[in-house]
């Protein structure tokens, strides 16, 4: 793709972040809000090179730049040929299995751990301004997805896409609970959100969250091991299922957040002049 073809697709999907904003759209992975918070943990524990970087390629103050930016890789699936990323975002492990084996898992790349390489790679080592921010939007946008549990679960039931229930009298999925509608119930903002949660837990351990070239594979390994803790005992969703599940997603979203940052630490420290 030609410099010119890139400045056009960026307008476009400029316009349509803004549209997003406006008008209701179908609940993707982990949500908007979600999607924000680990932008906003993120943002806030980046080292100085990390913090240079992103301000440079995004164009404005760390902060602002990474949640704005969050749910650009859901929004491009929108665009006329981009359809095609719709792997990116998830893994499928099969039933009772946790060990990620990429020709079985990930064919030609096409998975959130794939891709999520692919772009950290792009971002370290590439010499094109446009590409590197692109991989930036993604790396992201999949460092938040491949905390998501069902982002790593059984493809029989689509990650619980396809198991109906019902929440606060209204029918919905189970995905989709999980991807915002637990949290939604707190009634925050991203900043406020991410504010409560590191007032409310402690910070994940550096060996947790530091990055290294298997971190994908492990974030994904671990999501996958929860899956199981996350399907209801019945297709209503009680009070005793809230208390139990939306803690662990939002541990999910704070470890999310840590490892963001320091893969970017890593990645803007390789790349110093």
């Amino acid at each position: 793709m030609n410099a010119r073809a890139h400045e056009v697709l960026h307008t476009i999907l400029l316009a349509l972040l803004a549209c997003c904003a406006i008008v209701a759209t179908p609940v993707r992975a982990w949500g908007d809000l979600s999607h924000e918070v680990v932008a906003e943990i993120a943002a806030r524990e980046l080292g100085p090179q990390a913090r240079a970087l992103v301000e440079d390629l995004l164009g404005d103050r760390a902060s602002q730049a990474l949640r704005e930016n969050a749910g650009w890789a859901d929004a491009i699936r929108a665009v006329e040929g981009l359809g095609m990323t719709a792997p990116y975002h998830y893994v499928n492990f099969p039933r009772g299995s946790c060990s990620y084996l990429a020709r079985r898992d990930c064919l030609g790349g096409r998975c959130v751990v794939g891709a999520l390489e692919r772009f950290a790679r792009q971002l370290r080592e590439s010499t094109d301004r446009q590409q590197r921010i692109e991989a930036l939007k993604w790396v992201l946008h999949l460092s938040a997805d491949v905390h998501q549990p069902l982002h790593a679960g059984l493809g029989e039931d689509r990650g619980g896409n396809d198991l109906q229930v019902r929440f606060e009298g209204e029918g919905t999925n189970l995905h989709a609970l999980l991807d915002s509608g637990l949290l939604r119930q707190r009634k925050l903002r991203a900043c406020a959100y991410a504010d409560a949660l590191q007032a409310e837990q402690p910070a994940p351990s550096p060996r947790a969250v530091r990055w290294d070239a298997g971190a994908p594979v492990r974030w994904a390994e671990e999501s996958c091991q929860l899956v199981a803790a996350l399907y209801p005992p019945g297709s209503t969703i009680d009070r005793a299922y809230v208390h139990r599940v939306r803690p662990m997603l939002e541990a999910r979203l704070l470890l999310a957040g840590h490892r963001l940052a320091r893969l970017l630490d890593a990645i803007a420290s390789d790349t110093a002049p």
